[in-house]
């Protein structure tokens, strides 16, 4: 039933990724987790003293089932997921009804959960075993199934898994096991037989004017893919997650010396061989003497395309969505030419700058287009979603691997932040060296700007050159121009403050913007949001378009979309709290326990189940870099912290029967030693262990993570153990109140991230343990009323 919990979990984060905007998405799924909680809530006001265990769980586990069931469905169907223009009431009504469809199976599975810790609790250590240890296998399923059977289908995967589990502690009656085995079987023969046949509808495919059906469709780990048809043969779409994220495949057939003087043709009123002319500027300035360039965020290929135009000798292309790569170098090798396959051109499935750490080469040019969209502008993704290819970290990667006379080329937007963040890696890496010499930003690219770095100093020659790329010699559909440029009348249009280091304070007060410099530590460069009052583009105070337009896109009334999950879900945290703290306090076996109880067991099992999340998140981010990839991250994280608590949960009987009550003391401070060694060597390891292949880095960062897993996996048994021989009566609450402020804990990681950065963030976590150590100490030291647990049946 873990396994199965933990897959839904993860499983409805994809799917919602899809259906839904991301930050709705984590609303949705975390706040779903409150189910969870509930069923501890449940058994308190209901303990079922009369039903066997075996029934309660089996009935449970059915209903789980069931209700995973009725999701499909319900997300088919809902018509929250349309665009309900003419009720908004409606639609919040259709919202809510959808929420408690993914609310259920939770339900469910938190009331088998608390049943079997209250009726089992002499043996936890045994029990949680085996609940970390399959939410470990559990968290592998989501990186496989939805990629081999589809979305919709992993359901189908998950209701049978929780089948399984029906047959498992069904009663003794026969056809309790072989009913839900033979339904278990059918699932997943379904799922088999019919993969990518279940099909959502998501708030971006459903805006007027839907997109044709997809010539092909495929659940990567990383986003749902699709390739549409356009009306334009010279041109197919690829779609990220239903219009997260757009790029395009370009039809053409192999001939680079033809395509280098039809490069900037049109059809159809629209460039041949590209998106615009900033696509090839960084090639065109280095054109026939680029002995390597690197793209990062490759996609369908135009920017390799460019650079093989211009005369780049080798062209390293970097895509982290491996389901992009695997079209272009596949069934669509032949419409684009075959580029994937030139021998001049290396293809890799990685993270941008993960492989550049890892190459040790220096390029003539690096190239990094966007990784957003219009749609995902207007919805406030990615607002408080990390960007690690916008930090200063990532800047003095990219300066440390040019080539002496390379160019750096980003297009994407908040131009401002940009300089500062760049200023900042550039004095590090050079100081005395002016960077204003060596930056030319220009206009045209539609959501954005194009940031040129070139590593020696622009000349007025170069400039010129610029500009006549950028005049109407070279057609185009758009128009551009230079913004800014070094000792031309365009330097005038960004103030010197901005490449200050470091930046002046009061200079930064005055903007209506954040502008300090992301870093790897606190790298959400698109928070930029100071207030909720509409900008307006003013050059003199330095607004931007592009900054005007990315803050106004998502503030809908006074509320900023981007933050929508962080006020929803604290918000319903707020509602809930009355649920679970309050309304259990009704139980008269509860009430009767004296308030300092009850006090001191509120605050250890919820600071355990916010600092457990705490660390899981944060080390999720912390690694990525490292790992390169992010899904990979994501399961190392996830499996080897899950496996490794379970085991700390298997050793915490025999370290009891030795230590005695030390041991809660023992675990918490190895925890601490543990996570301060990892952030005192994480700085040195990153910069020695990225030469390794994926297999190493991965073993480096299972053992860094094991031992703290470990001991977090100790507290919740030991605190299980110390409620069933002093006052079982807590026991359904205890496990309530961790549920509830596991979500909570997810809802801080946001925030204090945001704030202080993943570090400070990550010890905090420390704080919630060692006000969880003085709490059981102090609950092992008092009176407590002694009550028989409710049991009743079979044990």
């Amino acid at each position: 039933m873990a396994a199965a919990t933990l897959l839904l979990e993860l499983s409805l984060t994809r799917i919602f990724d899809v259906v839904l905007w991301s930050n709705l998405a984590f609303l949705f799924v975390s706040s779903a987790l409150f189910g969870f909680g509930m069923g501890g809530v449940l058994l308190i006001r209901w303990p079922m003293a009369n039903s066997r265990t075996e029934t309660v769980v089996a009935a449970a586990a059915a209903a789980f089932s069931f209700f995973v069931l009725l999701l499909i469905p319900a997300i088919v169907y809902s018509p929250a997921l349309s665009f309900l223009e003419q009720s908004r009431v409606l639609q919040i009504a259709a919202l809510v009804m959808l929420y408690f469809f993914i609310l259920m199976p939770f339900v469910a599975s938190g009331m088998l959960t608390a049943v079997v810790i209250t009726r089992g609790a002499q043996r936890i250590h045994m029990l949680y075993f085996w609940d970390l240890a399959g939410a470990g296998i559990g968290c592998l399923g989501v990186f496989v199934l939805p990629q081999l059977v589809g979305g919709g289908e992993t359901l189908l995967v998950v209701a049978a898994i929780g089948l399984v589990a029906v047959c498992v502690a069904g009663p003794t009656r026969r056809w309790w096991s072989v009913g839900s085995l033979v339904v278990a079987a059918g699932l997943i023969a379904v799922a088999a037989a019919r993969p990518n046949n279940i099909k959502f509808k998501g708030l971006v495919s459903s805006k007027p004017g839907n997109p044709p059906v997809p010539e092909f469709s495929r659940w990567d780990p990383a986003a749902k893919i699709d390739v549409n048809p356009q009306a334009n043969p010279n041109f197919k779409e690829i779609v990220y997650d239903q219009g997260a994220q757009r790029s395009h495949l370009i039809a053409f057939n192999g001939d680079i010396a033809a395509l280098r003087r039809n490069y900037f043709d049109t059809a159809q009123y629209r460039s041949r061989y590209n998106s615009g002319k900033f696509v090839a500027l960084s090639h065109w300035l280095k054109q026939d003497r680029s002995e390597r360039t690197l793209v990062i965020g490759s996609a369908g290929g135009q920017e390799t395309l460019a650079a093989l135009a211009w005369g780049a000798q080798h062209v390293d292309a970097v895509e982290m969505v491996c389901t992009v790569v695997d079209l272009v170098s596949g069934p669509y090798s032949a419409y684009t030419g075959r580029i994937f396959r030139d021998p001049r051109v290396s293809v890799t499935c990685d993270e941008g700058r993960s492989f550049l750490r890892r190459s040790g080469r220096a390029y003539d040019v690096i190239q990094i287009l966007s990784n957003h969209t219009l749609s995902s502008l207007a919805n406030g993704s990615g607002g408080f979603a990390p960007n690690y290819l916008q930090t200063v970290e990532a800047y003095r990667d990219y300066f440390s691997h040019l080539q002496p006379d390379g160019i750096l080329q980003i297009n994407y937007l908040a131009y401002p932040r940009m300089i500062a963040t760049a200023s900042k890696a550039w004095s590090e890496l050079y100081p005395g060296r002016d960077f204003r010499r060596h930056l030319v930003i220009t206009s045209g690219y539609h959501l954005g700007e194009t940031f040129l770095v070139r590593k020696s100093a622009w000349t007025p020659a170069a400039v010129d050159s610029i500009r006549a790329f950028l005049g109407p010699a070279f057609t185009d559909t758009r128009s551009y121009s230079v913004v800014y440029a070094p000792q031309q009348p365009e330097s005038r249009n960004v103030p010197d403050e901005f490449f200050q280091v470091p930046l002046n304070a009061r200079f930064v007060a005055a903007l209506p913007y954040r502008t300090d410099p992301p870093s790897d530590d606190k790298p959400f460069f698109r928070d930029l949001r100071k207030g909720i009052s509409r900008l307006h583009v003013d050059r003199e105070n330095m607004v931007p378009e592009s900054v005007a337009d990315l803050l106004n896109s998502s503030l809908k009334g006074f509320v900023p979309l981007e933050s929508v999950h962080v006020f929803g879900l604290g918000g319903l945290a707020v509602v809930m709290a009355g649920l679970f703290l309050w309304i259990p306090l009704a139980s008269i076996p509860i009430r009767a326990t004296p308030r300092r109880d009850r006090l001191l067991t509120l605050a250890y099992f919820g600071c355990l189940g916010a600092g457990f999340v705490i660390v899981e998140l944060v080390m999720i981010f912390k690694f990525m870099l490292l790992i390169g990839h992010p899904i990979t991250s994501m399961a190392t994280v996830l499996f080897t912290l899950l496996t490794s608590a379970a085991i700390g949960s298997f050793l915490t009987e025999m370290l009891q029967r030795r230590r005695g009550g030390g041991v809660i003391l023992m675990a918490i401070a190895g925890l601490v030693a543990a996570v301060g060694l990892l952030l005192t060597v994480l700085p040195a390891l990153e910069r020695t262990a990225l030469g390794l292949p994926l297999f190493g880095r991965v073993a480096v960062v299972a053992a860094l993570i094991a031992p703290i897993g470990a001991l977090l996996g100790m507290p919740f048994p030991l605190g299980i153990n110390t409620l069933s021989s002093r006052a079982p009566q807590l026991i359904p609450w205890a496990w309530a109140i961790n549920a509830f402020m596991t979500v909570v804990g997810s809802l801080l990681t946001v925030v204090l991230s945001l704030h202080f950065g993943f570090s400070l963030t990550l010890l905090s976590a420390l704080v919630f343990y060692i006000v969880a150590l003085f709490s059981l100490r102090s609950l092992e030291g008092g009176r407590l009323t002694l009550r028989p647990p409710a049991t009743g049946g079979s044990q």
